[in-house]
């Protein structure tokens, strides 16, 4: 009995938490905006952002393992957030052309960097974190022609950030379905991560050189 009791009151508590955090997030955030800039973020990325895919792509065929790929993607998570944030809120500005054909050379260089390497270097993770701040301006250029964005920056923020996260989750569980099975199979580099990298790698170069015509 004072077992139930206890859950009872444990659920009660935990209810009333989560109604005042909504009525807090009510207060300071506007949910249509939000839930405007959600969808957008996703857009960006499925079907929208093929060449953020492909980066994804870059980090996902260098690794083997969940932890290793887990980790390079929230630091590119975290750095992308982070410029896509400062632009927002700080109105800075950038020749959006150029930004464009940085990102393609990141998806090169960090395909190539794959395909010369049997596993994670230490310097990799500078490199992921200075190409999320380049995917993060590519970002914001798009997020500061929405509509929200003058309505309410906060928002319009969240949700777009959310947005993209939710994309990028759903193309590395795809990833990790089709090819988590193969990870150790002894022919895997070669029949599939190298061929992958290098188309990865030519995609990259050729929408560099595209953007800067």
């Amino acid at each position: 009995m004072k077992s139930l009791t206890a859950v009872s009151a444990l659920t009660m508590l935990l209810v009333l938490g989560v109604q005042e955090l909504l009525a807090l997030a009510r207060g300071m955030l506007d949910l249509e905006v939000l839930g405007a800039g959600l969808a957008s973020g996703f857009r960006h990325i499925i079907p929208e952002g093929l060449d953020h895919i492909a980066f994804l792509l870059g980090l996902f065929f260098l690794s083997r393992a969940f932890p290793a790929l887990l980790a390079q993607v929230t630091i590119f998570t975290l750095a992308h957030s982070l410029t896509l944030g400062l632009v927002v809120l700080t109105g800075f500005s950038f020749e959006p052309r150029w930004v464009e054909v940085a990102v393609g050379l990141s998806i090169a260089a960090v395909a190539v960097e794959g395909m010369f390497s049997c596993s994670l270097a230490r310097w990799r993770w500078l490199l992921v974190i200075a190409f999320g701040m380049i995917h993060g301006l590519a970002f914001a250029h798009n997020l500061v022609q929405e509509e929200g964005i003058r309505r309410s920056p906060v928002s319009a923020l969240f949700g777009f950030n959310l947005g993209v996260e939710l994309g990028q989750l759903v193309v590395v569980g795809a990833l990790m379905l089709v090819f988590s099975p193969w990870w150790r199979r002894p022919w895997y580099r070669v029949r599939v991560a190298m061929p992958a990298l290098a188309c990865t790698a030519l995609c990259g170069l050729f929408w560099a050189v595209q953007r800067a015509a």
